[in-house]
């Protein structure tokens, strides 16, 4: 039976979300030490725990919403001496290092070409997941897009919106929206949970050997492949992180972050046997051939 739809998971399988957050919050931090004066260790600890409470180390409103506000008398000055040279050390580190791995842009227009529908679902919450497709040009190529609940804007005790007004201005433009359409998952449904491909699965309306699933987590993405009786891929590739990496992201993220984008990190022990492994996305052609 041919196979008619892929579900790729997003973080460390079409891209390598390690290498990207860790030098973009890194230069967000260095911007805001030089912006305040503070020891870094507080800027670090004051981010950290915002982040913590998101889950998410692209939370775009951490500084907002982080203890070191409580030292500026109002939000205007704020936001141009310390979080607009923060956002845009962030936004330059990720212009640098966030890019597709090698072989995947090729690959997703290719299965499009083939008419094979290609849907993405990943754990990240929609506004980040949402840019990263549309700035690497993912979202070209996607047929949609399944993610967790999106944040909300920060607001006073008023109702006024803590947010740049060219934010404002870019989101009520649909500046940030991905060419794809963009589905939000109940929280609940995060991986391992099977509900979110069940989801599409009906969606699509298509038999679970009609599907294939890859992603970098045996216990995340082959296993609920397993679990509804879907053919499940591995993508051992993005597993590989260096030990210099992983200590860089210790210090400015918390276990739950790098859970939810990097769980491969944290898999140790008896997990899900992969039926299949890639050693780099553009083996995924090859793999759809031979399941046919």
């Amino acid at each position: 039976m041919a196979i008619r739809l892929v579900v790729t998971d997003m973080d460390n399988t079409l891209y390598s979300w390690i290498d990207y957050i860790v030098p973009a919050v890194e230069a967000m931090v260095d911007a805001v030490v030089k912006a305040t004066g503070f020891p870094r260790l507080k800027v670090v600890q004051s981010l950290k725990a915002v982040y913590t409470k998101y889950e998410s180390n692209e939370y775009p409103f951490a500084l907002q919403e982080s203890s070191l506000f409580q030292d500026f008398p109002e939000f205007g000055s704020f936001d141009k001496l310390v979080i607009e040279p923060a956002r845009m050390a962030f936004s330059e580190a990720r212009r640098k290092y966030l890019r597709p791995y090698k072989g995947v842009v090729e690959t997703l227009a290719a299965l499009k070409e083939r008419h094979v529908f290609v849907v993405a679902l990943t754990d990240a919450p929609r506004n980040p997941a949402e840019q990263r497709a549309r700035r690497m040009g993912l979202d070209q190529h996607l047929t949609a897009l399944y993610t967790m609940p999106g944040f909300q804007f920060p607001r006073t005790a008023e109702g006024e919106a803590l947010v740049a007004p060219d934010i404002l201005h870019k989101e009520e433009k649909g500046d940030y929206r991905a060419a794809c359409p963009v589905f939000e998952l109940p929280r609940e449904w995060e991986k391992p949970n099977p509900s979110g491909l069940q989801k599409i699965l009906g969606t699509y309306g298509l038999s679970p050997k009609e599907v294939l699933v890859v992603g970098d987590s045996l216990k995340k993405d082959v296993a609920i492949a397993r679990e509804l009786g879907c053919h499940d891929c591995w993508a051992e590739y993005g597993t590989y992180v260096s030990l210099e990496y992983r200590e860089r992201l210790d210090i400015i993220s918390s276990t739950a972050i790098t859970r939810r984008h990097a769980a491969s990190v944290f898999e140790t022990g008896p997990q899900a046997k992969p039926s299949h492994t890639l050693s780099n996305y553009g083996r995924l052609l090859e793999l759809v051939d031979a399941l046919a």
